[in-house]
């Protein structure tokens, strides 16, 4: 509550010189039993905070686009999680970073499996890639013993 035009300005200012990778942000909304929630007189208009959230946006978006560009060209380890949940012809992993990067592989390759790929384009939240090799898959079982008895 409160938050002034020079406050919310000095926010995009950090925002902008820490360049974020991604950040996860929301309208404000009062919390019952907070001191903020008793402020209601103080509360920045909801049509105001909208357009701040959509300024801020705009940065975040901005310095994340800018980092995922600067992988372009680079190998990358990257720990597997599993098929992409939007196209089922690529599998998708994170790289050390918490990039996401998606890429072909010939065989299905277990989560937790580390590989390199060669990052191959950047998009706004994620990476695409080609896998170079895999480094190695991940130890642990994938069926727990079942002991009847």
């Amino acid at each position: 509550p409160g938050e002034t035009e020079e406050d919310f300005t000095a926010t995009l200012e950090v925002a902008a010189e820490a360049r974020f990778d991604g950040a996860f942000t929301f309208l404000y909304s009062p919390r019952p039993g907070t001191e903020a929630a008793e402020r209601e007189g103080e509360y920045v208009d909801r049509a105001v905070a909208a357009e701040r959230f959509e300024r801020l946006r705009v940065v975040i978006d901005r310095s994340t686009r800018a980092g995922n560009e600067a992988r372009v060209g680079r190998v990358e380890e990257v720990v597997v999680e599993g098929p992409s949940r939007t196209d089922a012809t690529l599998t998708t992993g994170r790289t050390r970073q918490n990039r996401l990067v998606h890429f072909r592989a010939a065989d299905a390759l277990r989560a937790g499996t580390y590989a390199a790929v060669e990052v191959t384009r950047a998009g706004g939240h994620s990476l695409r890639g080609e896998l170079r090799e895999v480094r190695s898959s991940p130890r642990h079982r994938t069926r727990i013993p079942v002991v009847a008895g």
